[in-house]
């Protein structure tokens, strides 16, 4: 069954109904005139939502859209694959748009939904959502909010959502604003459910009240695309006059996001025309209630009264209320079963769609020998589909095969080193693990900070750091070492922000484990005396927002993202001292420390490296104030680092003296880097989780013990874990 689109858009800005204005981030298109094979039929739609001020997004939004559009009708091959494809691009568009320097960062809700025929296909990137209303009710999607949730063009790996339904006339979708996903389904049915677009986005209008929203609202109607009336002239609104009648486009060629006008509504010219999806429904209740009463009578004769009166025995009322309830449970039951099996088809047939996808990708890129950045998106677009595919049917062996070949053949072409990881411990859904500590030497022990709570844990270990040994046998729960609100001394323990090892040295006696406390010390902890204390630091009323610590010739150095500088505080025995005039780093000329996320020091020369979140690392001579080399000079041929950074999250040296390397972990590409003090790529790892995702996409912070064998001690999420070569 072929529906056509009756499409209508909404923008309200603090309650008031915005008129007559093109909608940026909205678009609803049919297939312009010259498209790839299969794609003549299919009409998009398409719902965005970028950070920050709408005005200053507009040109983005509409660059993004265009994007979109013209690469999906472009694209041979499934639904699903084009749009997959069209969702990359736009997601590396993004990226690209956001390494720009001096250019606010942009992230980003998208959702696109294609409809072919009577079937509709759907993707959703970020807090995007969407409804579709049926005589029976609002469905949601997703039906809950997802556990994990990555915005469009924070990373390059994506979280996408898809789906598959079909559809009947008189259905509707609404493509709705992220700022509307708390409502629950009820609350849009007066809108979505029996009743018409021009009224539904009165309804809506309703719904969002003083607040503000972007919807686009769609009728599916199985009326003759004939017996439309001409599309050339107005037609008059149904609404009353003082009623401002909402932009509605009927099924023609160009954007919905440009008013056309007067509604446009189907003119019905013949009476069988007058059997709406309303009416229809309305029939099915009705044969569904004599469907009721065949089975009441069936069980009447199956258990006829007992008696001849007018008035049955009480005890004969209380058996008829099995009977009744059999009959309304049945119809119910039946119901459910059909919806379920429909439901479980529609997953079917996508999942077999997607595997198709994946194996046509796959061929198209062994077909490329000759072309690496086509072969590297293929195989990008086969782990794309095989996330997919998981989520669908889990643990299906050819999307299984599919990815781990086109995992092996990206990581050849990237220069990537695989390694393999293990979950060491894993902490309760409201653990955020940030900072993760090793103490070198021969016993072991791993310390990682929780952010969310404010507490540091020690996990006892052995010297590989690979199994976790409790102080006994029945205690598997790591020992809590500071937690916000503990008495140390004569401080009180407020919000931690980082930590290390600070080893033995000239001036400090015991080596130990130091977090910075946002409320003014360093709490120290010396694992071989079991001894915890409170360390002030001075001039810390002055900090605005420290944010990382790093050691350089037993001196603390805060980065301070808030003054856009680092703090410098020197060793005295065990405590730290500050010198006037001495008291923070001098940053080269054009460095922003505010833009700054991790900072580490070069024990030999004092060169001071620094890693920025969007995108950027710099190596600076401190002394001479002055840039040794950048990301530039890795993106050069002679640096070797094909692919920028893009969401740095920690940098460190490892090492000892001349031999040290700087490692550094990007969850927005999902590596870690290694890179020579002189500026040139050594290797790239990234590691597989046990179910086989890819694990760095989700790093928070890593550690990595100097000696032999490789191995990266990793904070995801609530999760710790260790990663070797397989």
């Amino acid at each position: 069954m072929e529906l056509q689109a009756l499409t209508g858009q909404l923008h309200v800005i603090n309650g008031q109904r915005q008129e007559g204005e093109m909608i940026p981030g909205l678009l609803a298109q049919p297939a312009p005139s010259k498209t790839a094979r299969g794609r003549s039929r299919d009409f998009l739609f398409i719902h965005l939502t970028l950070s920050g001020p709408l005005d200053e997004s507009r040109s983005l939004a509409l660059d993004l859209l265009d994007v979109l559009s013209n690469i999906y009708y472009q694209t041979p091959g499934s639904v699903t694959a084009a749009l997959r494809k069209a969702v990359m691009d736009v997601n590396q568009t993004l990226l690209q748009n956001n390494m720009v320097r001096g250019q606010a960062a942009r992230e980003g809700a998208l959702c696109c939904a294609v409809l072919r025929g009577d079937e509709l296909f759907m993707v959703q990137v970020g807090e995007s959502f969407a409804a579709i209303g049926r005589t029976f009710g609002v469905e949601r999607l997703p039906p809950r909010p997802p556990e994990r949730i990555t915005p469009l063009g924070r990373t390059a790996g994506l979280d996408i959502r898809f789906y598959h339904n079909r559809l009947e006339g008189g259905n509707m979708l609404l493509l709705g604003d992220p700022r509307l996903g708390h409502l629950p389904p009820q609350a849009f049915q007066p809108a979505l459910v029996n009743t018409e677009v021009e009224i539904g986005l009165d309804k809506l209008c309703d719904l969002i009240g003083p607040a503000s929203g972007r919807v686009i609202l769609v009728e599916f109607s199985d009326t003759p695309i004939l017996e439309y009336q001409d599309m050339t002239r107005p037609v008059p609104p149904r609404l009353p006059p003082q009623t401002p009648a909402a932009s509605v486009t009927a099924p023609v060629r160009g954007r919905a996001d440009q008013p056309m006008g007067q509604p446009l509504r189907p003119q019905p010219t013949t009476a069988p025309l007058e059997q709406t999806a309303r009416r229809a429904t309305a029939q099915t209740a009705r044969g569904l209630a004599k469907g009721t009463t065949f089975v009441a009578d069936v069980l009447t004769r199956l258990r006829p009264p007992t008696s001849d009166s007018l008035d049955p025995p009480e005890e004969d009322t209380i058996h008829w209320a099995i009977p009744t309830s059999i009959a309304i449970l049945i119809p119910l039951l039946i119901t459910i079963i059909f919806f379920g099996v429909f439901v479980r088809r529609g997953e079917v047939q996508t999942m077999a769609e997607v595997k198709q996808a994946m194996r046509q990708a796959m061929d198209e890129a062994q077909a490329a020998n000759d072309d690496p950045a086509l072969q590297t998106n293929k195989y990008q677009e086969v782990l794309y589909l095989a996330q997919q595919a998981e989520n669908l049917f889990p643990n299906d062996t050819e999307v299984i095969r599919l990815r781990q070949t086109a995992r092996t053949r990206l990581d050849a072409l990237e220069g990537i080193t695989r390694l393999s990881a293990s979950l060491l411990y894993e902490y309760s859904d409201s653990t955020l693990l940030t900072s993760v500590v090793i103490q070198p030497g021969n016993e072991g022990n791993i310390y990682v900070l929780d952010r969310a709570n404010n507490r540091v844990y020690l996990h006892r270990t052995d010297p590989s750091y690979r199994t976790l040994t409790p102080a006994t046998p029945t205690e598997q729960q790591p020992e809590q070492l500071f937690f916000a609100g503990q008495v140390v001394g004569s401080h009180i323990v407020g919000n931690l922000v980082d930590m290390l090892w600070r080893p033995q040295g000239a001036a400090v006696s015991r080596p130990g484990l130091i977090v910075l406390d946002q409320r003014g010390a360093a709490l120290s902890y010396q694992p071989n005396l079991r001894d915890s204390r409170a360390i002030p630091l001075g001039l810390a009323a002055e900090w605005r927002q420290p944010v990382a610590i790093t050691l350089y010739n037993e001196r603390l150095y805060i980065l301070d993202v808030g003054l856009g500088q680092i703090w410098r505080y020197f060793a005295d025995g065990d405590n730290y001292t500050i010198t006037a005039g001495d008291q923070t780093v001098a940053l080269a000329s054009g460095v922003d420390g505010s833009l700054a996320v991790d900072l580490a020091i070069y024990s030999e020369d004092a060169s001071l490296l620094l890693a920025f979140q969007q995108g950027g690392l710099g190596y600076y001579n401190t002394r001479g104030n002055s840039v040794q080399w950048s990301e530039a000079n890795l993106l050069s041929p002679q640096g070797g680092l094909r692919l920028p950074f893009m969401n740095i999250a920690a940098v460190k040296l490892v090492g000892r003296g001349l031999s040290q390397s700087i490692f550094v972990a990007d969850p927005g590409s999902g590596r870690v880097v290694q890179i020579s003090r002189g500026g040139n790529i050594l290797a790239q790892y990234k590691a597989t989780d046990p179910a086989g995702q890819e694990l760095f996409t989700q790093m928070t912070d890593f550690a990595i013990p100097p000696d032999s064998p490789f191995r990266i001690i990793i904070t995801a999420g609530n999760k710790l874990y260790i990663a070797t070569l397989e």
